[in-house]
């Protein structure tokens, strides 16, 4: 956009933006002093009782909370403005052609690294965060046509999203995509996924399909933890992974799959992802032309499965090459020219050779929708659901404590993330029990700080206790890190809430303070209202604060009808004594001092409301 119209466009956005949420405005309304909302922000900041009235999250004045005029107008602008988002969103995409990124890579001392900006930008941006997502995922050996495979399969996906039927382009146009040659080198090391989503609609529900290529899962000349980790990641993301091999499964080929399947397996179990949705087994350069396709492949498969009968070694494997969920293909030789081309183009291939690869990729892309990534329990999940999924596993790979040269070191890993989890889960469930946001004014003042302060800390403590019970390893010196690393959080979240539980302790206690004082007397009107009202409150204060405040609370009634006036700045002032003097109990608790509030601040508080209120 110009520069003046873009200045004009982001004051436009303000205008539209919700300031409770920060998001465009969703079912506008305004209220009485003339500010908007969303319907449900404004509701939802307005669910607790507030002692002194519901106020403007914006210009703080008292509204009338019943009174929400919708803002049909409003909404309709916010339509507008989105869809010229979008137009500008699209134009911006076709200027910017799309592309293979490095979505995750090793460096060259085998630290993982996430491209944290590609995931923003592919599972998390707002337009298709909710959507349902396939994700096509090719590992195998170095070399072996892994990014042609799969520069094909984007051509199938774009004629998809225009809604024709599965076309591979012409038949001299030149192979591009994913970045491959001819030789003997490896281009791709971690795992690249095309920057651009396909977003297929089908019975007017949309999905986004991902097409992933992985180097490094099969190449024995890596750092074998590298390997693990791109294949487990591989396999985790994948709701479609085709295992590329050449001409036939080798004992090499077999070994790692073992692992890949067993150690996936425990990981999709610590993060509740189906981590083996479905497996293809391609098979390239296969020595009969005559004997390709899915039915060869089928009779390829249970031919391998009876080898693997007679052999202990590969139990996973011959467990997952029995299950509905696999399949396989038997590709043939793609002739000379194909290989020695630097056009990878359709017209080099051998013609056996492009009608089987023809065939294969559209009953794949023609059968996509069967393959929506899914959880433990088969429930589809959202692009920013695995999005999440994906930047919490590279966290925990990216550990400098953790070393996964066994499988097991690497489960242990997981379930001990999963740990961690759990119990900071389990401690703000407590604190929400302890002090719901819902909870009313009288108890709010029921608990003092200190004690729900002292409560806190001793759930914490049980909970690095409990931690430390569900720790997995042998390592003990890791096992230590990660306890204080816990303990360290759960510190963090108390401190947090007790920081936010005494600010709503201390409004609380003046707002009450103010209702005694004076806000009693539109409720009854008149001395006798006041005195009434007041009672009421004072005897529920007793039921609930106990004897101590319900004390200070009636002498501020009594007095105040004995007066015949009740002021409300004699109210705060109670209240304010009772917020001054739990907050000095904390911080004398805290420096290990006397825990009894101090007399003279108590005195001098009572002297600023008394001048105030003869004022």
């Amino acid at each position: 956009m110009p520069l003046e119209v873009s200045a004009r466009f982001s004051k436009l956005e303000e205008d539209i933006t919700c300031s409770v949420c920060l998001q465009e405005l969703t079912e506008p309304v305004s209220i009485t002093c003339g500010h908007t909302f969303c319907r449900a922000c404004i509701t939802s900041y307005w669910a607790t009782t507030q002692p002194q009235g519901y106020r403007c999250p914006e210009c703080r004045k008292i509204c009338p909370k019943d009174q929400l005029i919708p803002a049909y107008r409003l909404k309709h602008l916010v339509t507008k403005v989105q869809l010229v988002v979008k137009e500008e969103k699209a134009k911006q995409e076709n200027m910017t052609p799309a592309s293979a990124v490095q979505l995750v890579y090793t460096d060259a001392e085998g630290q993982l690294h996430l491209d944290e900006s590609a995931v923003q930008r592919c599972f998390l941006d707002s337009e298709i965060a909710d959507y349902p997502l396939c994700l096509i995922c090719v590992i195998g050996e170095k070399r072996r046509g892994k990014s042609t495979l799969m520069n094909y399969i984007l051509r199938a996906l774009h004629s998809q999203v225009k809604g024709h039927p599965v076309t591979f382009g012409e038949l001299n146009e030149p192979l591009k995509g994913f970045e491959w040659s001819s030789g003997t080198d490896g281009l791709t090391k971690g795992i690249w996924m095309w920057n651009r989503p396909f977003i297929l609609e089908r019975n007017r529900q949309k999905m986004a399909v991902f097409v992933l290529d992985t180097e490094g899962s099969l190449d024995i000349e890596s750092n074998l933890e590298s390997c693990i980790k791109l294949s487990t990641l591989s396999m985790l993301l994948s709701s479609y992974l085709i295992f590329n091999v050449n001409a036939s499964l080798k004992t090499t080929e077999l070994d790692y799959l073992e692992m890949y399947l067993h150690i996936s397996e425990l990981t999709g179990e610590s993060f509740s992802l189906q981590y083996l949705q479905h497996l293809d087994l391609l098979v390239r350069d296969w020595h009969d032309p005559d004997d390709c396709g899915r039915e060869a492949a089928r009779t390829y498969i249970d031919h391998e499965m009876e080898r693997l009968r007679k052999s202990s070694n590969h139990r996973q494997v011959l467990q997952t090459l029995r299950s509905p969920s696999v399949s396989g293909f038997l590709l043939p030789y793609p002739g000379k020219q194909f290989l020695r081309s630097a056009q990878g183009s359709l017209a080099d291939m051998d013609d056996d050779f492009r009608s089987h690869l023809t065939r294969y990729i559209s009953d794949l892309v023609g059968g996509i929708w069967q393959h929506c990534k899914t959880d433990i329990r088969g429930e589809q999940i959202t692009c920013a659901h695995l999005g999440g999924t994906l930047k919490e596993l590279v966290s925990v790979l990216q550990k400098q404590q953790y070393s996964f040269a066994s499988l097991i070191e690497m489960f242990y890993s997981f379930e001990n993330h999963k740990s961690k989890k759990i119990v900071i889960k389990r401690l703000q469930a407590f604190m929400d029990s302890e002090a719901p946001i819902t909870a009313s004014t009288f108890k709010i003042l029921a608990v003092r700080t200190s004690k729900l302060r002292s409560k806190v800390s001793d759930k914490v403590t049980k909970l690095v206790d409990e931690y430390k019970n569900l720790l997995k390893g042998d390592n003990n010196h890791d096992k230590v890190k990660l306890s204080e690393e816990v303990e360290s959080l759960l510190k963090q979240e108390q401190e947090k809430f007790c920081s936010e539980y005494s600010k709503r302790f201390t409004k609380c206690a003046v707002g009450i303070g103010c209702a005694v004082g004076g806000g009693v007397l539109s409720l009854a009107g008149g001395i006798v209202g006041a005195a009434v009202a007041g009672t009421v409150l004072a005897v529920e204060a007793a039921a609930i604060l106990g004897s101590t405040t319900a004390a200070v609370v009636l002498g501020a009634v009594g007095g105040s009808v004995t007066l015949g006036a009740i002021g409300s700045g004699v109210g705060a002032g109670v209240g304010g004594i009772i917020g001054h003097t739990e907050n000095t109990k904390v911080q004398e608790t805290e420096h290990g001092g006397n825990k009894t509030g101090s007399p003279e601040d108590t005195q001098q508080l009572l002297d600023k409301q008394e001048t105030a209120s003869q004022t």
